[in-house]
């Protein structure tokens, strides 16, 4: 075949192939036209904790965690009486692994904080039923991604990360193939998400990090925990656990284990199993890290005070910000 029928052909692919880069291109550069109203939350905490601007403080403590930590402590009201500034960087869905890599960009474009309140509902250690979410949102880099593919290889993984085709997905997430994303863009008519993602971005932002996840005023529904027979946990999640443990004390930074509320529904339903295993986990965590804080004992909430299943309402975030706050004030109050 001629020279020149070659590059026929090349730029004939090229020109076939152009609407799809543009729209590759398109997706990488304008989430928040066309994602879910939460990528809105991810994205601003992410902005949070990889930028170094003289318009974001560093504050004294963070609250880190999943979306129990995210929706349950309101910093307005914890440093009510206090000079410490606090900002909320949990993410909803999230387990250790993220944690561990929000806390290390922050770490390289803020000062250390004094204190991390952390908090993961129980069932995070036992699964990571997200995974594809913090994929989807394209939360790590690709060395992070490919170090959790590593320690995966070296500690275990479960199914949700090690599966059949998850290095393909893995390089669809990161290069915004149609296969990924073209149904949330026609959902959204491209744009149709931007001003109600942009409204949730400067909420969260001027909330101090806090959202909420759930808006009944009431939920007598049984949560996550009560799916699980057994303490099961995830050897990868308790290995990131113990990374981020490790980071914190390395820092100088005083952690506090804390315990979310759970509504009086899924109390009676959760296993003992359950509980001894999760209380055994804590104790050793106490052991390995004797100067931390470590709460145990979870406290039931009235089905009043919970949004959903799983989260507390507006008025149940309130009563718990305001209870720790008075629990804590000394943690609170500038040494």
């Amino acid at each position: 075949m001629p020279h020149h029928n070659y590059s026929k052909i090349i730029r004939n692919l090229f020109i076939l192939s152009l609407p799809l880069i543009i729209l590759c291109v398109w997706c990488a550069h304008f989430p928040m036209s066309y994602l879910a109203i939460e990528y809105a939350m991810w994205a601003e905490e992410r902005d949070y904790t990889h930028t170094a601007s003289a318009d974001l403080s560093s504050p004294e403590i963070l609250v880190m965690g999943d979306s129990r930590a995210k929706s349950s402590f309101i910093p307005a009201i914890l440093s009510e009486d206090s000079d410490r500034q606090i900002y909320n960087i949990a993410i909803g869905g999230t387990s250790s692994v993220e944690m561990y890599y929000a806390l290390s960009n922050y770490l390289k474009h803020h000062d250390a904080p004094e204190e991390v309140i952390l908090t993961f509902a129980p069932y995070h250690f036992c699964t990571m039923d997200n995974w594809q979410q913090t994929l989807y949102y394209n939360y790590l880099t690709l060395p992070e991604l490919f170090e959790v593919e590593s320690r995966i290889s070296d500690v275990g993984g479960d199914e949700t990360t090690r599966y059949s085709g998850w290095f393909a997905d893995i390089i669809s997430f990161k290069l915004r193939l149609p296969n990924k994303y073209l149904d949330a863009v026609y959902t959204a008519h491209f744009t149709g998400n931007y001003s109600s993602n942009m409204e949730k971005y400067h909420s969260v932002r001027e909330d101090m990090g806090y959202t909420e996840f759930g808006t009944d005023p009431g939920n007598d529904r049984p949560n996550y925990e009560t799916h699980h027979k057994t303490f099961d946990s995830s050897p990868l999640i308790l290995d990131y656990y113990d990374r981020l443990l490790s980071l914190c004390r390395d820092n100088n930074i005083h952690v506090s284990i804390i315990q979310a509320p759970i509504n009086e529904a899924s109390s009676p339903l959760i296993t003992s199993d359950f509980m001894n295993g999760y209380n055994n986990f804590l104790a050793t965590v106490k052991e390995r890290y004797p100067d931390f804080t470590v709460e145990t004992e979870i406290p039931v909430y009235n089905n009043k005070y919970f949004g959903d299943n799983n989260h507390l309402n507006r008025s149940g975030a309130e009563k718990f910000s305001t209870e720790f706050r008075d629990t804590y004030s000394e943690l609170l109050k500038s040494n």
